[in-house]
């Protein structure tokens, strides 16, 4: 009993948060903030201690929710240990991002509405994670795009922010309508509308379409291929919220959904959804060297990043990673937060020589870019090298045996790409001479900013997966979260130390480039698309005025000329002949017939004698 309490104090505080953060927002303006990361840390805080409740344990919580006929549907949790693992990903994220946007936002006006959709996602975003209902879990997913869109479109007043709010709404709803109807087909082949009793050993694979649909679905939300254009552009949001909801939660809402039903498909499935990352994985991360806006970069790196948990397939591998690069990469993108807030643009062209003014986050952004590349002691060495051993698990052991060594052909090509432009990235913001036109000559000394920023480094060093980097398969972290390791063979340990000297070799020999454009994914098809849209909006507003209103105003005189025939034959045909032809005629005979009861004796004497001598003489007649 105590348990569930938790639990429902865990679902319902940031909702209640974003309440009371809602109410106060204009009481308390100068407070706000210290208000809102309070109620961060105290939800932090008790998703530890429930994790921590739980002792390793796995546990289903429901409430009767929806009666219809016979059957009662139940608000169903299912919390194991992926869902705890991402929960507790999504708090302490959550609570670093509102610390450094205490002095990152100190100047917006619209502070309280911010805050309301930080703790509003976060409310969706646990409540996604321990969906078992797949109803429930629909719906926390369009929760969480919906706190996307609004967070996206934070500064409204911005015409590129409006329409990449726009874009992302439109792309991730064409995503979402194939989740939907893969949830459906998936809950009706397996008798079950819960993932929890969805089970593989007593019914066979769902068919291959049912696993196209949903993980078009997933698609969508991780921005894999062909989906990926909308998240570089989401990044007119405020950075704060990209690097919690753009880097390290809700993009990967779509890998923890393929982890969710990578128990449920067969493998021609699996080796679908890793084809589609390593396309990813290469793409994003070629279209990352061009570009010159380093949240660009970072977006494009996300993109690659989710590629290669996809590569995972969903296994234990992927969800190992997933956790390691919300750390990392949620640490890249307040440290890129940082330096925007110091140099005011966030071009490459105006950086360089940054390491003097800002060395604290110089070292933090190179342990990131490292657990980014995979160098060794970080933990991201460990989840690429677990991904490449489980990818080698399969091929081994698999049919499909050629796929496998192709995915793990892509995944070094994709670690030659990450290695070059992790490493160009850190070279052209803090090393080598300035290139802004104008001097610098403060530093960088904001601890809110700091803080953070340190502490994810440190989360993204190796000792926080185990203290013995060599051993990682004894890992007590990958043991109480019951995650899987793989070992690879010690040639793939050869090639991924070629892939850093190659990417860090392509940096040296490109040091001095710069593009002077950012390089949109399918740039040609996206504008075309919105025009046709646009052309259709245009042409459905022409035939409804034009067509559909001239027929109805035309169909409506009509109905009023007929209204009036109809009036006129009422009012002389059926009231002035039949209906009052009727009632004179019926007067005239009552009349008539009145008179033959006038009361006179004489008169009814009268009337006998007349009637007498007519009988009398019809009498005689006939006789005669």
């Amino acid at each position: 009993m105590e348990i569930n309490f938790q639990f429902i104090g865990l679902l319902l505080l940031p909702w209640i948060s974003a309440l009371l953060v809602g109410l106060l927002a204009q009481k308390a303006k100068k407070y706000i903030s210290s208000i809102s990361i309070s109620l961060s840390f105290i939800f932090t805080v008790l998703t530890c201690y429930f994790i921590y409740s739980l002792s390793g344990q796995n546990l289903k919580i429901g409430f009767p929710w929806i009666n219809m006929g016979h059957e009662t549907y139940f608000a169903s949790f299912w919390i194991n240990s992926s869902a705890k693992l991402i929960a507790l990903l999504v708090s302490i994220v959550s609570l670093f991002v509102q610390v450094f946007s205490k002095s990152y936002m100190e100047k917006e006006a619209n502070l309280g509405r911010y805050y309301v959709y930080l703790h509003g996602f976060v409310g969706a975003m646990i409540c996604l994670i321990f969906a078992d209902q797949i109803y429930l879990f629909y719906g926390s997913w369009e929760l969480v795009g919906a706190f996307s869109y609004l967070l996206i479109s934070f500064w409204h007043q911005k015409p590129e922010a409006i329409r990449a709010a726009k874009k992302a709404f439109l792309i991730n709803r064409f995503a979402d309508i194939a989740l939907i109807l893969g949830l459906i087909s998936l809950s009706a082949h397996f008798h079950s509308t819960y993932f929890s009793s969805m089970d593989p050993m007593a019914f066979d694979n769902p068919p291959f379409w049912i696993g196209l649909l949903v993980f078009i679905g997933a698609m969508g939300k991780s921005a894999q291929f062909p989906f990926m254009s909308w998240l570089p552009d989401a990044m007119e949001g405020p950075t704060p919220a990209s690097a919690l909801i753009h880097a390290a939660t809700m993009v990967a809402a779509g890998v923890f959904l393929g982890i969710r039903v990578f128990p449920f498909f067969g493998e021609s499935v699996h080796i679908m959804m890793a084809c589609v990352g390593a396309i990813s994985l290469i793409s994003a991360g070629i279209l990352a060297i061009f570009q010159n806006d380093i949240k660009k970069i970072l977006a494009y790196s996300t993109i690659s990043q989710l590629g290669l948990m996809w590569m995972g397939m969903g296994s234990d591998a992927s969800m190992f990673h997933l956790w390691v690069h919300g750390i990392f990469k949620a640490g890249l993108f307040l440290s890129a937060g940082s330096i925007v807030h110091f140099l005011h643009h966030q071009n490459l062209n105006h950086m360089g020589g940054l390491r003097k003014h800002m060395p604290i986050a110089c070292i933090a952004f190179f342990i990131f870019s490292a657990g980014l590349m995979g160098i060794p002691l970080t933990s991201g060495f460990y989840t690429k090298e677990n991904i490449a051993g489980f990818l080698w698990m399969s091929a081994e052991n698999s049919p499909f045996s050629t796929y496998y060594y192709l995915l793990l052909g892509a995944l070094s090509l994709g670690m030659i790409l990450t290695s070059f432009y992790a490493s160009r990235l850190f070279y052209l913001i803090f090393l080598g001479n300035s290139r802004e036109q104008n001097p610098i000559e403060s530093t960088q000394n904001d601890g809110l900013q700091i803080v953070p920023i340190v502490l994810l480094a440190i989360l993204s060093l190796s000792v926080v997966v185990n203290l013995n980097p060599l051993h990682v398969q004894e890992s007590e972290f990958l043991g109480y979260f019951d995650l899987q390791s793989f070992r690879v063979p010690d040639v793939w340990l050869w090639i991924t130390v070629s892939t850093w000297i190659l990417g860090i070799l392509l940096t040296y020999l490109t040091r001095h480039w710069i593009p002077k454009t950012n390089v949109q994914f399918l740039s040609f098809f996206w504008p075309s698309l919105f025009k046709l849209i646009f052309f259709k909006s245009e042409m459905v507003r022409w035939i409804e005025v034009q067509v559909y209103d001239r027929f109805v105003n035309k169909l409506a005189r009509v109905q009023v000329i007929i209204a009036h025939l109809i009036a006129w034959i009422d009012h002389w045909i059926v009231d002035g002949i039949l209906v009052g032809g009727v009632s004179k005629l019926s007067q005239w005979m009552g009349a008539g017939l009145s008179r033959w009861q006038s009361g006179k004796v004489q008169s009814y004497w009268i009337l006998v004698f007349v009637t007498f001598g007519l009988f009398l003489l019809f009498t005689i007649l006939q006789r005669g």
